[in-house]
Order: structure tokens, then sequence, then C-alpha cells
């Protein structure tokens, strides 16, 4: 885009496809690396795909506790009913756990092998078990950044002629007039142009924050959300670009400053409407351009499957 011949009227939007798609080849690793591990390690009888699929739910359900946790003692509850809550938790993970390991599961191999996941078992699982979690983590990210490629979530980040269109889970349908922006930054808190070059910000009235922005914040947002919005003496920088949306800064700045310079000056009742579909323009977009880092970066991670699958039917 070259500003400012850029057609403003165009709604940019910003994916984050582009960031999903380049931690593939990252993923491929981990499953070659799982992949090896499962063909190369004892499995001593145990049903390492049962047993590993068991273990990443113990850890689902660890995980989503200890978030549970963070999140209820960032609420501002009273001590009591935090000590309480994280009780409850405690004792639902473990009765999870406790459940999971003692009441075994048993399921039969192709070959006819059977199974079964006890106390043993659990505590002390045969290196393959690990191989196969591997397997399953790569796998999932794979399948989710393909699903995300050709059915792209809503946007993070919207430019339209009318404002800002900011959506994330913790954060749903934030929308801010050209009109209500009063700079466009990086700023520091004292209202002067930031050091950090890296972080895009638009200033608005602590009074439009306390409005518009605060009620939509959901008990769910995640820790370090808080930092989106800094206070500027008067003002509030909220931070609009994400480091899951992989575009270069100026591909922020430029068309965020050209909007707001166009239209903030305009009547709120004269607002140009957003484009039609034909004059979107997607950043963050994943695409092949055929380089040879691009076919290595993907290709690597394959051919060293291959090559361990080969090596382990000759040996």
């Amino acid at each position: 885009m070259s500003e400012p011949a850029a057609d403003v009227s165009a709604t940019i939007e910003y994916s984050m496809d582009k960031w999903l798609i380049d931690h593939v080849p990252w993923a491929l690793w981990i499953c070659a690396g799982g992949l090896v591990v499962v063909l190369h390690a004892d499995s001593q009888g145990v049903n390492g795909p049962l047993l590993a699929f068991v273990y990443l739910a113990l850890l689902g359900v660890v995980f989503a506790g200890f978030v549970t946790a963070t999140l209820i003692a960032r609420s501002g509850i009273s001590f009591f009913a935090d000590i309480a809550i994280h009780i409850l938790i405690f004792v639902v993970v473990a009765v999870v756990a406790f459940a999971a390991a003692t009441i075994g599961v048993s399921a039969r191999w192709t070959s006819g092998v059977y199974g079964s996941l006890r106390w043993s078992t659990m505590l002390n699982p045969p290196p393959h078990v690990f191989g196969w979690m591997m397997i399953y983590l790569g796998l999932g990210w794979i399948v989710f950044a393909v699903f995300r490629h050709f059915r792209p979530a809503r946007p993070i980040l919207m430019l339209t002629p009318a404002g800002i269109m900011f959506h994330r889970s913790w954060l749903p349908d934030l929308f801010i007039l050209w009109q209500d922006v009063r700079g466009v930054g990086p700023f520091e808190p004292g209202g002067r142009p930031a050091a950090n070059p890296q972080v895009i910000t638009v200033l608005v009235t602590e009074e439009f924050y306390q409005q518009r922005i605060a009620p939509k914040r959901r008990f769910f947002a995640p820790p370090g959300s808080e930092f989106m919005f800094q206070p500027a003496g008067e003002m509030v920088q909220v931070v609009l670009n994400s480091a899951e949306v992989a575009v270069a800064i100026p591909d922020y700045r430029i068309p965020i400053e050209t909007r707001w310079k166009a239209f903030r000056d305009q009547p709120r009742s004269t607002v140009p409407p957003v484009g039609p579909l034909a004059s979107r323009v997607v950043h963050g977009r994943w695409s092949i351009d055929g380089s040879w880092r691009q076919r290595i970066r993907f290709l690597s991670p394959l051919v060293v499957m291959v090559a361990a699958v080969v090596h382990a039917l000759f040996t």
C-alpha cells in the first residue's frame, strides 16, 4: 500500500493466519520427534496412544484449574471465598486424576494385545507414551491452523472508513470512531512518542474508556491484557497491534494514520460506510511464495519422518 494514494475507503483486516501457519513447521518437527520416539522406544506392552490421550486430558484439567484459580485471584473477591474456591479446584483435579489412574481403561490393539492404565503405568510410563503425546500436540496445532486457514476466524482488527473494530473473546465488538481518536502512537504515559516503535496505539479519552471499553472487558481476560490499556494523563492508550498477527509495523501505522487524518474532522452524521467486500485488504494472510526458505521449513520435518519410518522398517 502506498500512501497517501491509498484508497482510504477500503477496509483493512488483520488476520492471525500467517502466524498460525508459520508455526506449522515447528508442529511438524514435534511430530517428527514423537514419531522417532514411538518407533524406537520400548512400549513395554502399554497402550501408548490411549495413555498419552489420558495424560493430555489430565494436563488439560490441571491447566484449566490453574487458569481458573489465577482469574479468580485477579477478580478481587474476599480471602475466604478465594481459599474455598482454590480448595474446590484442587479437589476436582485430584478426583479426576485419581479416577483416571485407578479405574483403569483397556483398549485392544489391532494385534490383539491389551494395554491397561493403572497406577504403576501412570506413575512410570514408558518413553513411547511421551512420543504419542508429542504427535497429538503437533497434529492438534496443524489441524487447527489448516482449519483456520480455510475457515478464517473473525479478524482481530479491522480498519473501516467509520472507525476501528477490535475483537477478542475477552473484549468483543469494540468499536472506536475516528472522531474519538485523539492521536496515533506509540506514546509514553506522558503522551510523548515512545522509544518502542513496535507498539502501535491510539489515544482515547478517559471518559470514552470508562463508558465504551471498560464495560466490555470480560472476566476471562488473559494475564497481561491490562497492558493493552495504559493511562496517559487524561487520556488512555489502546494498543492495537498483536503478536499473533504477523504484520509489519508500517502496515499497521500507515493505514491507521491515513484513515484517522482523512475522517477525524468529519461530522459523525457523515461518516462513510464500510466499503464493499471487493475493496477489502487482508494483512497477515499466509500464502505460498515458492521460496526455498519456505520449502525447506515445511519439507525438512517431513523428510525426517519418512527417514525414521524407513529406518524402522529395515532395522
